[in-house]
């Protein structure tokens, strides 16, 4: 009978052993591993399975939680939930209390730091940890029942000045005009006089002041209408029974045509647009920069959105945070208004550009080109019509020719070789030439300017007359190779980040051929440079060989400009365009109160008219030294139709 009782004794001792072990294991259960998996799903913001951390009493199912996240998330832009941290408060064998903190991250706020409790309990010490519900994420002060609303501010847009603060792009207005339905007396009378003065629609309009929601006593806004539009159709479509006219805030472009080209437009944001600059937050259907300094400068005239963040509770929104608004720089450009429309009045209705440099600095002082548009036009939006007449336009008004146009540069570019071949000690000033009217290259014959011979001459001679067989000459025995090093170190194969489209120069393949060679030398061939180019040239010639630094941005430094030519080059070259005005292809410029420097250009073009150059260097009275360059597309000889040109507008500017 003992073996029987000593067995069960043991199956007691080993029963009473394990649920020893089992009371002790579910006393000593840490609820910490409970909440680092709570805190761990809501880092994931998987609430499908949420519901299964939950006490029995009252809480959110997993979709209410989703729900409510929902609504918070899309109000604050979250974008990650990242727990901090965790800390147990108290904790006995059936309630626990941990503090918890939470980092909300936000794509417009500064992250939402949160601080709040988490309980769990337990009926007895066999079951697991759960978390009671206080309702107080995903704001403690709020819990899941409120609403949250995000508020968008827009940024006030930045102007555009020229070098002396005047506005060139800037806050202006519009007029709309619109309708009041219960005002209207007489619809027939009321849609005819908008028709016919406007061009709007009797169906367009009857559309928008009957559309459903509109209420009598509204302003039905229908069209926007520029100053001078407005002044035209106000004294008939003010005294029609419910028409009414509002100012409105807009865009504005003082200057008109002649600055459109620099200044740009603006226009609707594009969804390719959106997608390439996630971070300046554009909206569908929002107003941005879409050419010229309006598009290239963008980002700084916008500015940044500001963000309010609210929470809804009784009727009453409460500021939790905010992102302020950044309203958009002013940019300050080097442009000279005054000197800019005088450029384009000068050039008038032909197809051409003037450029003008500060010769020291390389500021760009004005970039004409015409035919230009006028970006007013674009304020408010432009018709389907209009665009395809600005843009099918043969006289190409959207193209800036100043820096967009390359062109041969003709007798122009002469300077350029002659300057090399002094520089490089191959020739002087006095080095003597005999000319007999024709230079034969491997059979290719190269002529003087209406078949012109000059006989016997020296260099200084050859480029007073500009002789093409002499300078022809002189680019054969100075070498392709050397011939484009000069292009290069005078800054010519450069396209400057002007914030606006540009085309570096280029001087081709002279290497090819010797034929090639002696037509580069003369500014034929491949040879192709802007206006910008061909002021620039003359800029180093009045900054004792040095070429500056080309800017359109007012508050970018101006480094020391690279020297290109040795002084003694530069005094022998302006020499000899001092005497291209004085006895040259250029006296049209004598005798206008100011020395002048300068070299025309005839380019010729297959199968079309030839460009014509006027290009040189001057000092004004009050000691600025000026670079320019004026072309005339096929305006034919460049003495005869770009130097008249360059003296009006001196002549004008000194005045």
């Amino acid at each position: 009978m003992k073996k029987p009782i000593v067995v069960i004794v043991i199956v007691l001792l080993i029963a009473g052993l394990a649920g020893g072990l089992y009371l002790w294991q579910n006393m000593k259960r840490d609820p910490t591993s409970v909440v680092e998996a709570f805190l761990q799903q809501f880092e994931t913001q998987d609430f499908s399975t949420m519901e299964e951390y939950f006490a029995d009493e009252p809480h959110p199912t997993g979709r209410e939680f989703e729900q409510a996240f929902q609504r918070f998330g899309q109000a604050f832009g979250l974008s990650s939930v990242t727990s901090t941290g965790s800390a147990a408060v108290s904790k006995d064998s059936k309630t626990a209390v941990y503090n918890i903190s939470l980092v909300y991250e936000s794509r417009y706020f500064p992250p939402l730091n949160v601080e709040t409790e988490l309980r769990l309990v337990r009926e007895n010490i066999f079951d697991a940890w759960k978390v009671q519900w206080d309702d107080n994420l995903p704001l403690p002060e709020y819990g899941l029942a409120v609403d949250y609303a995000r508020v968008r501010q827009e940024p006030q847009r930045g102007s555009i000045l020229d070098r002396e603060g005047q506005i060139l792009a800037g806050k202006g207005s519009l007029v709309a005009v619109g309708v009041q339905p219960d005002r209207i007396t007489d619809p027939d009378t009321l849609l005819e006089v908008l028709h016919t003065e406007l061009g709007l629609s009797p169906d367009y309009v009857r559309r928008q002041y009957e559309a459903p929601g509109v209420q009598g006593h509204w302003f039905v806004p229908l069209a926007n209408l520029k100053e001078a539009e407005y002044q035209r159709v106000d004294p008939v479509l003010r005294p029609i029974p419910g028409i009414f006219f509002r100012r409105v805030d807009a865009r504005s472009y003082p200057e008109g045509e002649i600055l459109g080209q620099i200044t740009g437009y603006l226009g609707e944001v594009t969804a390719t647009m959106i997608d390439a600059y996630p971070e300046r937050e554009y909206l569908s259907g929002e107003l941005v920069g879409r050419s010229g300094l309006e598009q290239s400068q963008d980002d700084r005239l916008r500015g940044r959105p500001g963000y309010r963040f609210y929470v809804d509770v009784d009727n009453s929104r409460i500021l939790l945070t905010e992102k302020p608004v950044q309203d958009g720089e002013d940019v300050t450009i080097t442009i000279d208004a005054g000197m800019q429309a005088l450029a384009y009045e000068v050039l008038g209705d032909r197809r051409g550009a003037l450029v003008v440099l500060d010769a020291q600095t390389g500021a760009i002082l004005a970039l004409a080109s015409t035919p230009g548009y006028d970006p007013n036009e674009f304020v408010g939006g432009i018709s389907t019509q209009r665009w395809q007449e600005l843009s099918t336009d043969e006289r190409l008004p959207m193209f800036n020719r100043a820096l967009q146009g390359l062109y041969p540069p003709g007798s122009v570019f002469k300077v350029v070789t002659v300057a090399a071949a002094l520089d490089q000690g191959l020739y002087e000033a006095g080095s003597s030439f005999v000319d007999t009217g024709e230079l034969v290259v491997q059979g290719n014959i190269v002529r003087n300017y209406q078949r012109q011979v000059f006989g016997e001459h020296n260099l200084h001679r050859a480029v007073v007359d500009s002789i093409n067989t002499t300078i022809a000459q002189v680019g054969l025995d100075l070498g392709a190779q050397t011939l484009e090093e000069y292009f290069k170190k005078l800054g010519l194969h450069q396209s400057y980040k002007l914030g606006l489209p540009m085309m570096a120069g280029q001087i081709g393949t002279p290497n090819r051929s010797r034929v090639a060679l002696a037509w580069s030398a003369i500014g034929q061939d491949q040879v192709l440079l802007t206006p910008l180019h061909m002021a620039q040239i003359f800029s180093v010639l009045a900054n004792q060989g040095n070429v500056p630094s080309i800017h359109l941005f007012s508050n970018e430094e101006e480094p020391t400009g690279t020297a290109a030519l040795k002084p003694e080059t530069v005094a022998q070259i302006n020499s000899m365009l001092q005497d291209v005005v004085l006895q040259g292809t250029g006296t049209v410029l004598r005798d206008i109160g100011v020395n002048v420097y300068g070299k025309t250009g005839t380019a010729e073009m297959v199968g079309g008219e030839m460009h014509a150059w006027f290009a040189g260097h001057t000092q004004l009275p009050n000691e600025q030294s000026l670079a320019f360059a004026l072309l005339v597309e096929e305006g034919g000889v460049g003495g005869q139709a770009a130097a008249p040109l360059v003296r009006d507008y001196l002549t004008r500017l000194i005045q």
